[in-house]
Order: C-alpha cells, then structure tokens, then sequence
C-alpha cells in the first residue's frame, strides 16, 4: 500500500532538511526532529507519520536509499538525499509562507535550517516574506473599510498579528 499523498508538505519539507545534512538512518532522523533542543521545540511528528513521508519522498526520487549493516540489526535503511531533492528543499526555502496562522511552525522550521543554506537563500526567504505580508497588510487595511462588528475585529487582530511579523522579520532579517 502506498502512503496518502496529502501528508502535509512541510513535514516532507523538514525531513529533507534534516536527511540533507548527512545521510541517516530513520529511527536517528526521528529522534533528532523530536528532540526538545532541536527542531523538536516547535513541532513533534508522530512515527506512523513519519515513515510515511519517508517513503513518499522515496517514491519521488528526494530521497535515496542504502541498506547498511548495524550492529544489533541485521540491514538498516540509511536515507540520502538526491539532487532534486535537494533542490525542492532549496524551493521550500525560499518560498514565503502564506499565512500568518501557519507562520509559527512553517517560518520558524526554515529558520532551524537558515545555517545549511547559503546567505542568498536565507535574504530571498526574508524579502519575499516581507513582501508577501505587506501586499496582505494593505489587503486587509483596505477589508476594515467596509466591515463592521465582529468581522472587524477578526481583521484587527489580523492586522496587528501581521504587523508584529513583519516587526519580527525586521529585526531578524540578515544584512550581509
């Protein structure tokens, strides 16, 4: 049986950042995505989820496979991963993140990565974040004119939540 195909991208996303450091056995990548100090701090992935999208990523040539012995088990699938796959990643990296109620786990996971990529990667995520939540700033700003009661605050709070962001990014935003 093949996995689902609607496994939300960003864990497949996070998975080749993380195999994209060094080839590694699968049990090791759950361990470190899952460690309170690492990547762990703002998402924990469930096992059966997990092996899903390894070997979704698998199926789509992200990922390579080797099988190596260990010293307790017999063969042990050890995960590369492939130049498309390294170039999805690289993608993923640069694209901005399209909502603010994803932007807590989805920035801050390509932030985890910003040191395995190269400086240009990190500023063109920067730029066309910012870009993107200021092009929904005015888009909102433009919503509280014609809104009324409860539907104006929910856009306020929008409003504000985005203008805290792109705060965020300022002061994060790299320089050289």
């Amino acid at each position: 049986m093949s996995p689902r195909p609607a496994l939300p991208l960003r864990l497949e996303y996070i998975l080749l950042g993380l195999i994209r450091r060094q080839p590694i056995h699968g049990y090791k990548i759950l361990q470190h995505w899952n460690d309170p100090d690492g990547i762990g701090i703002i998402w924990r992935v469930k096992p059966g989820h997990f092996y899903a999208a390894l070997e979704k990523l698998k199926q789509l040539g992200y990922l390579a496979l080797t099988l190596t012995p260990g010293d307790a088990f017999p063969l042990r699938k050890e995960y590369q991963i492939t130049p498309v796959g390294d170039q999805v990643f690289l993608n993923w990296m640069q694209t901005p993140v399209a909502s603010a109620r994803d932007f807590r786990q989805e920035f801050l996971a390509k932030l985890y990565f910003s040191e395995d990529v190269e400086s240009c990667v990190l500023k063109e995520l920067f730029h066309q974040q910012k870009f993107a939540y200021l092009e929904r700033l005015n888009s909102l700003k433009n919503q509280l004119d014609v809104e009324y009661g409860f539907e104006r605050q929910v856009t306020t709070f929008r409003i504000r939540q985005i203008q805290f962001i792109l705060g965020w990014l300022q002061e994060l935003a790299p320089t050289s």
